[in-house]
């Protein structure tokens, strides 16, 4: 017998994962909508097990496809997409969420593909979701010496031109440690304020243990601390207050990077959603000496809020274009983290893999360029630039600094061995970039930045 509560979960769940596939919407963007439609019907519980669903469909989602192709006797593109949809969370129950009953999986997904529209495929949802939870027929996969690409990407579920281009560079045995790190959900770091301590000192750890009962622990860096599940914001008044914020030890790692002198003009150029504009200011960048600008409209309002809640107000706020924004003007450091492709933290946002095709890369690279190129006029002699990315591959890394210093040779890296944190110097390359892959031993998001000056005379 199906319960209220659980069908409409799914169908949520059925629904936010229709709008990011056929769609090409962010999840974390559907699923704050549906949430706030539904109002008070939803536990944080119920929230909890939506969000499980949805991304833990996205992850696998080409490997639930595979199976699914060997169990419908129809092209299962050819599906409606709503169907194709339940059958995926049907599937993601059955083979990845033991605590969930195989017939609850079953009986539940059915009643809620009648709520979102497609009730007359109720029975080929219920036999086809039946002979998975039976599992009589283990399903074939390439085989792993003669086609590794293929095989590889089934059994991690990841695009094969994705699996074809890393294995260039990436010996299999590296690569299947990769993948998997990207198919596993990511840690929950929290960037404590030092400039805004909470009230007596209290340590940010004890006090979430004590308000909401969240265990944790203080990395090496002595401003991130990984929490076991996200804080209740709502209810937490350290949050709204602005002690601190949710910023993966990376990302921490690269605005490190960032060392402007007392009173220099900084400017952060590609800055939504503003945690980077914390940090920095957090590190010692006074207020009004920080211009924050981003292109991104529709992030406007969540970058004026982030920046609200912890009270920063920077001498500037510039929506638009950056480089047309700042021309004519000079700053002492200048913070680029470019738009680029994200394959770095495909762990955190999984429809990456199947939103992404291969020319989004020289997309992003000559963005990239034209950013990085216009910027270097804005940056003071003697001044720096840091160029960040939350990606590892070669056209948006490495091989856009080489470019990059062949066309502006007033430019040269700084080194990086007395910024960053001794326990992270092993992601130092001996070109003084800071290169961390996914799938690292410390978990951290795959992150490039490198500190580019601009010499003087």
């Amino acid at each position: 017998m199906s319960t209220r509560i659980g069908t409409l979960s799914r169908a949520i769940a059925i629904d936010a994962l229709n709008h990011v596939i056929s769609r090409r919407q962010h999840a974390d963007m559907v699923l704050e909508r549906l949430f706030k439609h539904h109002g008070d019907e939803l536990r944080p519980l119920d929230r909890a097990f939506i969000f499980e669903i949805v991304y833990g469909s996205l992850r696998w989602l080409s490997k639930m496809d595979w199976i699914m192709s060997h169990m419908v006797d129809r092209p299962f593109t050819s599906l409606d997409p709503r169907v194709a949809c339940a059958l995926r969370v049907g599937a993601y129950q059955i083979f990845y969420m033991d605590r969930v009953p195989d017939r609850a999986a079953v009986s539940e997904t059915v009643e809620a593909i009648k709520k979102v529209g497609a009730g007359n495929a109720s029975s080929f949802v219920n036999a086809i979701l039946r002979r998975v939870a039976r599992k009589a027929e283990y399903y074939p996969k390439p085989d792993r010496d003669s086609q590794m690409a293929e095989y590889l990407a089934v059994q991690y579920a990841h695009p094969q031109w994705m699996i074809e281009r890393w294995l260039r560079h990436i010996a299999p045995d590296r690569l299947e440690h990769f993948l998997a790190g990207n198919n596993k959900a990511p840690p929950i770091v929290l960037r404590r304020l030092v400039s805004k301590p909470l009230p007596d000192g209290e340590d940010l750890g004890t006090y979430l243990l004590r308000t909401q009962g969240i265990e944790s622990e203080w990395l090496p860096l002595k401003s991130a601390l990984k929490v076991q599940r996200l804080p209740d914001f709502a209810a937490c008044q350290a949050f709204a207050e602005g002690h601190y914020l949710v910023q993966d030890a990376a990302a921490q790692l690269a605005v490190q990077l960032v060392r402007p002198a007392p009173g220099a003009k900084v400017l952060d150029a590609c800055a939504a959603p503003g945690g980077k504009s914390i940090a920095l200011w957090d590190l010692g960048v006074v207020a009004s000496d920080l211009t924050v600008a981003d292109t991104n409209q529709k992030r406007a309002g969540v970058l004026a809020e982030n920046l609200r809640r912890v009270g920063l107000e920077p001498s500037e706020i510039l929506h638009g274009d950056a480089l047309e924004k700042v021309t004519g003007r000079v700053f002492d450091s200048v913070v680029l983290d470019a738009p680029c492709t994200a394959l770095g933290v495909i762990r955190r946002h999984p429809e990456i893999k199947w939103h992404r095709v291969p020319s989004d890369i020289e997309h992003c690279a000559s963005e990239q360029r034209r950013l990085l190129d216009g910027l270097a006029s804005a940056v003071r002699a003697g001044g720096e630039l840091t160029y960040i990315v939350c990606s590892a591959e070669l056209e948006e890394t490495t091989l856009q600094m080489r470019g990059f210093l062949e066309r502006n040779s007033n430019f040269e890296i700084v080194p990086l061995e007395h910024r960053v944190h001794d326990y992270y110097k092993r992601y130092i390359t001996r070109e003084n970039e800071l290169l961390i892959l996914p799938g690292n031993p410390d978990d951290l998001d795959g992150f490039y930045a490198v500190v580019l000056r601009k010499r003087v005379g």
